[in-house]
């Protein structure tokens, strides 16, 4: 198995999503005939995650796990890439007849020919609520990552995060495929892009719903269930917004609503995106019971089937704090895994840590709202 690698391949621009792609394609030309390379708008926040990106891969050690930013990284390294900057472990979808490269560190690799995953993507740029997606090219010489926009019937709009004109622009690329300029993206057409398409990172709640198996939980699932039922869960008065299809919800339990507060984000389809638990840090003194238990409860309740099991650890521990043995104890104040982290959040020790679980992640913060202290104890489904 070769090397191939491609540049790239760190943060990427978002959010500069076109759903019309074939009105008003714009001239690349000067009136002289000579190429324009306007420059792509480039958000703060992805100057930040460059720069994070850059500290990262200072080290032999980073980049052995994540490429070098000066000469590319391996699809190992992009999917580690990927994995690190969102908190998700993303699907890899791998087109046929490719170079063969090593995957074995990626979690999870379906093999598609190249037009059928053209058509996949393009199906899910168009049905779902897809955004972006990570994509790697390869023209027969060299590797480049891209992320797809939009796609209609017979084009697809992408961003290149190269600086100048994109490298599948005909006269940056070997396999003569014919990128064209609009607006702040470029169009290819499918059978272009299939002509070049290696490899793609698919959201894995993405990949749920294009194959029948949804990793997000309808809202009315769950206030059938034991977590809203247990804690009488209501949504709070006038705690309902809806905009741009999407729904932001408040909530409270039945009881110590001074300390507890809840928030649920829903997609345009009801289904929960993301859940927090707010929880007074004054009502956590002295291991609270009560907090511990809607904190492992609210965990325990809301993940999906897949998650269960890697989401048990972070349940039992919070659930046995107070009770711990002397080794586990050690362990929490010392282990760098994952559910060790959650906990020492839970406990002050620890500003800030997250869990990545099978189709979400885990976040633990401790923060202050209102001139008081909270930790807040975040499930986003992926």
């Amino acid at each position: 198995m070769g090397e191939i690698l491609f540049s790239g391949a760190g943060p990427v621009q978002q959010g500069l999503n076109q759903p019309d792609l074939i009105q008003q394609v714009s001239d690349s030309s000067d009136p002289q005939g000579e190429t324009v390379a306007r420059a792509v708008p480039r958000s703060l926040g992805i100057e930040i995650l460059e720069a994070a990106f850059a500290q990262l891969t200072s080290t032999p050690a980073g980049r052995e796990l994540y490429g070098d930013p000066q000469r590319g990284a391996t699809l190992e390294q992009s999917w580690r890439t990927f994995g690190l900057l969102t908190g998700v472990r993303p699907v890899c979808l791998l087109a046929s007849g490719r170079p063969e490269v090593p995957t074995s560190a990626i979690e999870r690799v379906i093999l598609f020919s190249p037009t059928a995953l053209v058509d996949l993507l393009a199906h899910a740029l168009s049905t779902l609520e897809t955004k972006a997606t990570a994509v790697n090219v390869y023209d027969g010489r060299s590797g480049h990552c891209i992320n797809l926009l939009a796609a209609d019937e017979d084009l697809i709009l992408f961003h290149d995060p190269w600086p100048g004109r994109s490298l599948l622009c005909r006269e940056n690329n070997v396999a003569g495929v014919d990128a064209v300029e609009h607006e702040n993206g470029w169009i290819i057409t499918r059978a272009d892009l299939a002509e070049v398409i290696f490899a793609a990172f698919l959201w894995p709640s993405d990949w749920g719903d294009l194959c029948g198996e949804p990793t997000r939980v309808p809202y009315e699932d769950l206030q059938g269930g034991d977590f809203f039922g247990f804690f009488h869960v209501r949504e709070a008065e006038g705690g309902r917004t809806t905009e741009a299809g999407r729904t932001s919800l408040r909530l409270k339990t039945g009881g110590f609503q001074e300390y507890v507060d809840l928030a649920f984000d829903l997609d345009s389809r009801d289904r929960v995106s993301c859940a927090e638990l707010w929880l007074s840090r004054e009502w956590m003194a002295n291991l609270n019971p009560f907090a511990r238990d809607i904190a492992k409860s609210f965990l325990a309740g809301l993940v999906t089937e897949r998650s269960r099991e890697p989401a048990a650890p972070i349940v039992e521990l919070l659930w046995s704090l107070g009770g711990l043995d002397e080794a586990t104890a050690d362990r929490v104040l010392r282990d760098d895994a994952p559910e060790y982290g959650i906990v020492r959040a839970y406990l002050g020790v620890e500003e800030q840590a997250f869990a990545p679980l099978a189709t979400e992640t885990v976040r633990a913060e401790n923060v202050t709202r209102d001139d008081a202290d909270w930790f807040k104890l975040t499930i986003t489904f992926w």
